[in-house]
Formats: C-alpha cells, sequence, structure tokens
C-alpha cells in the first residue's frame, strides 16, 4: 500500500514543536528513507508546507528547500519525484512563487505550453 503523507506530518518532523508527533513523523520518515514505508507526497501537499514553513515559521527559503530535496528523494517517496524536485530546483534559482514553479516545471518537464499574465511565470 502507498500511503499520502500530510503536510503536518512533514512540518512536524522538520520543526519538532510538539514531542509526540515528532517522534512518529521520524519513525514515518525512518521507514519511508529504508523503503519500508512508501509513501507519496502531492505537489499541493508540498505546497502547503512550503507556505506554512515560509511565512509562518519563518524558515529561510535555502535552508527548507535543501530538507524537502532530501525527503523527497527518500527511498520510499514514490510518485512523479521529478516534478517535485524540479519545482524545488526552481524556487531555489528563481524568486516566484510555488504555483508558478509547479506550472514552470510541468512545462519544463512535459512540454506543456501555459496560459497565463502573470509575469513570473515569464521567468521559466
Amino acid at each position: 500500500m502507498v500511503y499520502l503523507i500530510d503536510a503536518n506530518v512533514i512540518i512536524r518532523f522538520l520543526v519538532g514543536d510538539n514531542a509526540k508527533h515528532l517522534t512518529i513523523s521520524k519513525d514515518i520518515f525512518e521507514r519511508i528513507e529504508q523503503g519500508g514505508l512508501k509513501a507519496e507526497i502531492l505537489d499541493v501537499v508540498l505546497m502547503e508546507v512550503y507556505f506554512v514553513m515560509t511565512k509562518f515559521y519563518k524558515i529561510p527559503k535555502d535552508e527548507l528547500l535543501e530538507d524537502l530535496k532530501k525527503i523527497v528523494a527518500m527511498s520510499g517517496i514514490v510518485g512523479d519525484k521529478a516534478l517535485l524536485i524540479e519545482v524545488l530546483n526552481i524556487l531555489e534559482h528563481k524568486n516566484i512563487d510555488f504555483v508558478d514553479a509547479l506550472l514552470c516545471a510541468k512545462k519544463e518537464l512535459y512540454g506543456y505550453g501555459i496560459l497565463s499574465f502573470d509575469n513570473d511565470v515569464k521567468k521559466c
């Protein structure tokens, strides 16, 4: 079975501000890293984590992106890992928001066109 990870599990793992949730999330990610548990991180969940961590917790973007890349790269993470990594790479190198980075990643990886009035999307 593949499990879907909610944003709060990732946030508790990264922030560690709830001892009980930190212990559980550490166990989850250890099992994922070892390949004993298969899980998928949806792009919208990654977006929520990115938003909460940068806006609410004020975690520096570079630090957060490094942590998120490590999580996505874990052996037990399944799904479109290439898309998630590309989104994180775009966020690292361009000053655009998550949704625009997702659009750019889809364009780059899958050859999609983009219909938008947003100048940030033109940064793709």
